[in-house]
């Protein structure tokens, strides 16, 4: 049985409207105001993307738009995060070491923006972007509209001026659903071959290995617990290359520069720290003994990777 409390809290008054959207999230910066738009448990269901999508604005401002709406809706436990440009210096490093013809996977792009770098530096290489979610699914009904979430299956009803989440899965996806794609206009304007491959990081299976994947902002610790983390790494690690890289990256006030990242390289079946830059958080993780089975130490525990 779903939970009511929930079911309630994560429902509410919708009305997908592009003003009162701009409204929203004007309001969102103001505490007081925020405060009140979060109390009357506001909601935009998918159909505000494809209003922001065929509206008139000019397109660096509707991808701005885009963006900011994107971080309104959640994927499990996680909020889609997105902005452009966010990982600069990972991006930098990845450029550096990514060679001709080598496969780089992004995961948990949301919609897509945080890849741009990426996608128009990376000449010689193939940029794959992945989420466990690309899209939601629709059906419409007599007086509304049913979405479903391909990642986890989820139910929400669109009544007019509420959003109900139901609490509920769908045994499948609809066949006959129509799709509201989650990847960025600025991307598909400018890279229109490019998709969101739907890929789970802790048991998905990409079509072929990769030379490079990147995590940025997914691997977090107040998202999933180590455990899980490990769990996402070891899969992760079975979709990489022998001598393949993972860059695990976050963005964060409490670092240097706003962002930290590792670099795990794979080798014979296992990983090394191979760079870590700004001490991310995960670095006190990996070196316990839950790590073990998965992670080397690089050279010894008493290199300036591994004090």
């Amino acid at each position: 049985m779903p939970d009511l409390k929930k079911m309630i809290l994560k429902s509410g008054p919708c009305a997908d409207s592009l003003a009162f959207l701009k409204f929203y999230l004007a309001g969102l910066e103001r505490p007081a105001l925020r405060a009140l738009l979060l109390a009357l448990r506001v909601k935009f269901s998918p159909d505000i993307l494809e209003k922001i999508r065929r509206c008139a604005l000019p397109m660096e401002e509707k991808a701005a738009l885009f963006s900011k709406t994107m971080t309104l809706f959640k994927s499990g436990s996680a909020y889609k995060t997105t902005a452009p440009g966010r990982s600069p210096l990972t991006d930098g490093a990845i450029l550096a070491e990514a060679k001709p013809g080598d496969l780089i996977v992004e995961t948990g792009v949301s919609d897509g923006i945080s890849a741009l770098t990426l996608l128009e530096n990376a000449k010689n290489a193939e940029v794959v972007l992945t989420d466990s979610q690309d899209c939601f699914l629709y059906r419409n009904f007599c007086c509304g509209r049913i979405f479903y979430t391909r990642d986890d299956l989820g139910i929400s009803v669109k009544l007019p001026f509420f959003y109900f989440c139901t609490g509920l899965k769908a045994e499948k996806l609809p066949a006959d659903g129509r799709e509201i794609s989650l990847l960025n206009p600025l991307v598909w304007e400018k890279f229109k071959e490019i998709k969101i491959i739907p890929f789970d990081v802790f048991s998905g299976t990409l079509d072929r290995k990769a030379d490079i994947i990147k995590c940025a902002n997914v691997l977090n610790l107040d998202y999933f617990s180590p455990h899980e983390i490990k769990q996402a790494l070891a899969n992760l690690l079975e979709n990489l290359k022998d001598t393949g890289r993972i860059f695990v990256t976050q963005n964060n006030k409490k670092y240097k520069d706003g962002e930290a990242y590792l670099v795990l390289r794979k080798q014979n079946g296992r990983m090394t720290l191979a760079v870590e830059v700004n001490g991310h958080e995960l670095l006190a993780h990996l070196k316990t003994p839950l790590f073990t089975d998965l992670l080397d130490a690089p050279g010894n525990r008493g290199s300036a990777l591994w004090p």
